[in-house]
């Protein structure tokens, strides 16, 4: 088995962390608007061009605990609503492998 190359994991991360996004701010809950702000920071250093791709992952992988740091309101309390139980229960299951598998792709 190959191991991803940095800058694989690079363009796997930014691109999960574009849907991440898009999901948080589809929901336009304001509870979350630091971590969406914050979500938007790691995106802007996972798409510097100074560093290269190993140097982007370590500092975003650095940003990322950050998101959960918040007392009330951290990312670690968002959510996808929705009307259908059934659907918000899928919704929020493929949510969180989404954030996990951009968890793995920043730390490798």
């Amino acid at each position: 088995m190959t191991l991803p190359t940095p800058e694989s994991r690079l363009e796997q991360a930014t691109a999960l962390l574009s849907q991440v996004i898009d999901v948080v701010y589809r929901e336009g809950d304001r509870r979350y608007s630091a971590p969406y702000l914050m979500l938007q920071d790691i995106r802007d250093v996972l798409t510097r061009q100074e560093g290269g791709a190993e140097t982007a992952l370590k500092d975003a992988a650095e940003m990322f605990p950050m998101l959960y740091s918040a007392p009330r309101d951290g990312f670690s309390e968002f959510h996808v609503t929705q009307c259908d139980p059934d659907q918000r229960v899928e919704e929020n299951r493929k949510f969180s492998a989404m954030v996990d598998d951009l968890r793995a792709a920043l730390y490798g």
